[in-house]
């Protein structure tokens, strides 16, 4: 038996893929196939070999050198490649580890595609990622298992498992390796062997799909990267909101951003750099201007230095540090590289989001105009204290909106109108760190409320409500009262209302994948400490 590693080959990359061949390999030859028996259908298989080169003597010679050791200078490891063209599909086989040069120009959803129609026997490793999760991947090894099992969020990134696979008419009992490609040992060692491995390949393609295996894998298509680092530009440039830079995350775990202790240092180029406080799109945005920057070339290769206590701690671009999800694209940046979502993914993660209580009551919602009236309210309720009789109307009426924002006005008009009890803005300390308690409690719930229209926005909400709960449960926060519920309380600006689903509104409806990941995986959290988690959702009018 000789082990493969099948490739299909992108269409629209096999020009570029021969180009890329031709140059680091040395062609051996070509032949002509039947396909398959009895069949009429010809193919070509085109041999290469890499270029034999001498290996440089390692760095540590000098080690060797020491005791006059006789060092024999030794050939490169021998990688070849079968390029396959059965009318205008084409499938490279790799051996070694010619790999290298085949996967960027692949056909990602090929073997994935393969193994959801075929009966997996006994997997024996699973690899799983989860983007949205501090454990964002995970590999499993497994006794005596043959089910497919992730929960909502994760994707599979590879498989290896026994299965049986019929192969020139026999039955046969091999392990399989699925990934970009499909990894297998064939009972013929010779080019016919493979040609119908090929063969029973493409016919289970056909076949109808036996699971769902949701796949979430990291882009490498350097074309595809580039579009949609432009696509990012072009939307950073009319919104810059789009984007969520990291505020908040897990205390203890990850480092947290814009406390007493941290400043940074932004710098393009070797001229340009300032001190910041608080890495905020405000400064990012101050910085750009100040050096005569634009927003869509030059803001994504800002150089941002991290200093706790004076002494710098690490050293980042802007496109690692947020979080943007195109999702035409059904694409996500997170720590600067992108990741794509199949159909599967999709699907099962918004199953999961529909198992969520979602609660919408007309009363609560919210707008500009209702917004106006309370500042206005304010105002007049105000003007006559110290702070501001001095003061003209305009500059009142300037304090009063910087006082009581979108956010902070809603706060305090439901707990005003609807009894909820304000904690917006009461911060506690934690480590020397301020960390927002919460916005609202009522009937043994805390809130986290957010008004936004776009992922990154709604997201921070997310974090903030699992960092609070996390304090919480950890009795690390003074005088909170109990808890049965935890509420994430989202107002959205958008016209049109979701539409209902099962008497709830669909939140399935929301193209909004990161904020679906974000609210799975809170939901999880909220679970596992024992409390319920509940979605508020109102409308900005």
């Amino acid at each position: 038996m000789g082990q493969i590693n099948l490739y299909r080959i992108d269409d629209n990359k096999q020009s570029d893929f021969e180009d890329n061949i031709d140059c680091k390999f040395e062609f051996l030859g070509e032949q002509n196939y039947k396909y398959y028996e009895n069949s009429g259908e010809q193919c070509t298989v085109v041999t290469y070999v890499n270029k034999i080169k001498n290996v440089k003597a390692p760095e540590w010679k000098w080690v060797l050198d020491e005791y006059e050791f006789d060092y024999q200078q030794s050939m490169e490891s021998v990688r070849a490649i079968l390029v396959i063209k059965i009318e205008n599909v084409m499938y490279a086989v790799t051996f070694g580890m010619a790999y290298f040069a085949v996967d960027k120009f692949c056909d990602t959803k090929f073997a994935f595609d393969f193994a959801r129609r075929i009966r997996f026997k006994q997997i024996k490793t699973t690899t799983l990622t989860t983007p949205n999760s501090q454990k964002n991947k995970t590999v499993n090894v497994y006794l005596n298992y043959n089910d497919i099992f992730y929960e909502s969020g994760e994707a599979y990134a590879k498989i290896k498992a026994k299965a049986d696979i019929l192969i020139n008419g026999k039955l046969c009992e091999t392990t399989v390796e699925i990934g970009h490609s499909i990894k297998v040992r064939i009972p013929s060692n010779n080019i016919v062997g493979i040609l119908q491995f090929i063969k029973m390949v493409e016919e289970t393609l056909k076949k109808d799909e036996m699971q769902k295996i949701p796949v979430f894998q990291r882009l490498k298509d350097e074309a595809k990267i580039n579009e949609l680092d432009l696509r990012l530009s072009e939307k950073i440039e009319s919104d810059i909101d789009c984007i969520n830079i990291s505020e908040l995350d897990i205390i203890g775990v990850t480092e947290v951003f814009n406390n007493n202790d941290t400043c940074f240092e932004l710098k393009y180029d070797r001229k340009k750099h300032k001190m910041v406080e608080q890495l905020t799109k405000e400064n990012l945005l101050q910085f750009l201007e100040e050096n005569n920057l634009s927003l869509k070339n030059d803001f994504l290769n800002i150089k941002v230095i991290s200093y706790r206590d004076g002494n710098p701690v690490c050293t980042d671009i802007i496109k690692r540090l947020i979080d943007y999800t195109d999702d035409e694209e059904k694409c996500i940046l997170l720590k600067g590289e992108w990741y794509y979502f199949n159909d599967d993914y999709i699907e099962y993660l918004e199953e999961s989001i529909n198992e969520l209580d979602v609660i919408y009551d007309e009363k609560y919602d919210f707008g500009n105009v209702k917004l106006e009236e309370y500042q206005n309210q304010m105002v007049k309720k105000l003007e006559k204290d110290a702070e501001y009789e001095r003061l003209s109307y305009s500059d009142i009426m300037a304090k009063i909106k910087k006082k009581y924002y979108a956010e902070g006005a809603f706060n305090n008009y439901v707990s005003e109108k609807y009894g909820f009890e304000m904690y917006d803005r009461e911060l506690d300390h934690i480590n020397g760190q301020k960390l927002e308690l919460m916005d609202l409690y009522k009937d043994r719930t805390m809130y986290a409320v957010k008004i936004g229209e776009s992922s990154a926005k709604l997201s921070y909400v997310v974090e903030q409500s699992i960092t609070s709960l996390k304090m919480y449960k950890h009795r690390a926060l003074k005088d909170m009262p109990e808890i049965d519920k935890v509420a994430v309380w989202l107002i959205l600006k958008r016209k049109n209302h979701l539409k209902d689903k099962n008497g709830k509104p669909d939140l399935a409806c929301l193209k909004m994948i990161t904020l679906k990941n974000r609210l799975d995986e809170w939901k999880k959290e909220v679970r596992l400490m024992g409390y319920t988690p509940v979605i508020y959702l109102n409308y900005w009018d």
